[in-house]
This record gives structure tokens, C-alpha cells and sequence, in this order.
């Protein structure tokens, strides 16, 4: 059976996307995000689709399980953020946005940069970060370590974060 072409998936198919993504994610803004991932998705996905179902049926797949990990995404967002505004602010200054680990992330090489960011933000396995790096588990595991050691040591120094300006005091609990 050949691939569909996209295009046509896409007029096809984009109203019933857009439902599906509705029943996820309730603003405007929200629904146009993941309607675009969804897509996006799509297009990555659709030359590994070998025709053992329907395009209806793979394609609500792939939809929900995007609308799923979105969610799911926006939900540990919200949850850092509540977790950093429980901390006291120590220096009034243009501060970086509460979350910004920019500063630190800059001090890692690439590898271990995507290394950390697969795992910790896209929760990907090890093993799932070596098969779409194509390095070894052992390698993986060895930048992540190392990655976390680098973050650790930049963000938090003698009970001080200085990248987020916040200061934890001794026996002071964070929540």
C-alpha cells in the first residue's frame, strides 16, 4: 500500500485532529499548540507508516498519544513553577525568569546538553536516548551523570542559586 502524502492527510483529517486535541486542552492558544504538534508529528511520523491500519486509525493514535505527552508536559511545567515560587526571592534585580537555566545549561558541551534534556524534560529512558542518539547506553548514562553534576555544581553553591537568585537557608524547608 502506498504512503498517503500528507497534504491530503492534512484536509482530510484536520477537523477531527482538531476535536481530539479539544477534549486535552481547553484555550484557543492550547489547542493551536498541540494541533500543531500533532502535525508535526505527522509529518515525522508518515514514512515509518506501513499501511497495517487504517490512516483514520493510526493517525487517532498518534493524535492522542501527542495530546497525552502535552498535557502531560504542561503539567510538570506548572508543577517546577509552583515548586520555584515557594522559594524566597534574596535580591531585588532583573532576575531571570523563574525556571531559566540558561547560565548553567551553557556551561554543558551538546551531547550533554541533549542528554539532560531528553531525560529530564522529555523523559525519555536511557536506553530511548541512546537509540535515537546512536550512542551507546553506557555513554548516555555517563554524559547524564555528568550533566547533573555540572547543573548541580552551578545552580546551587554553599546553599545559594545564584542563576535564579533565591537563597535557602539552613534548615529551611523549600515548600
Amino acid at each position: 500500500m502506498p504512503t498517503p502524502e500528507f497534504a491530503s492527510i492534512y484536509e482530510e483529517h484536520k477537523e477531527k485532529v482538531w476535536r481530539i486535541v479539544s477534549r486535552y486542552v481547553f484555550s484557543r492558544e492550547d489547542r493551536e499548540d498541540l494541533f500543531q504538534e500533532v502535525f508535526l508529528a505527522v509529518h515525522r511520523a508518515l514514512p515509518g507508516f506501513r499501511g497495517e491500519s487504517k490512516i483514520e486509525t493510526w493517525l487517532f493514535r498518534l493524535a492522542t498519544n501527542t495530546s497525552i505527552n502535552y498535557v502531560n508536559k504542561q503539567s510538570r511545567i506548572r508543577r517546577l513553577k509552583e515548586l520555584l515560587s515557594g522559594l524566597r526571592l534574596i535580591e531585588v534585580a532583573e532576575p531571570a525568569e523563574p525556571g531559566d537555566l540558561s547560565g548553567p545549561l551553557k556551561k554543558l558541551n551538546p551531547r550533554q546538553r541533549l542528554v539532560l534534556v531528553m531525560a529530564e524534560v522529555e523523559e525519555f529512558t536511557l536506553e530511548e536516548i541512546a537509540a535515537q542518539t546512536g550512542l551507546p547506553v553506557g555513554t548516555v548514562k555517563s554524559n547524564l551523570h555528568r550533566a547533573k553534576e555540572i547543573v548541580k555544581k552551578e545552580v546551587v553553591d554553599n546553599g545559594e542559586v545564584y542563576g535564579l537568585y533565591w537563597r535557602v537557608e539552613k534548615g529551611d524547608s523549600p515548600a
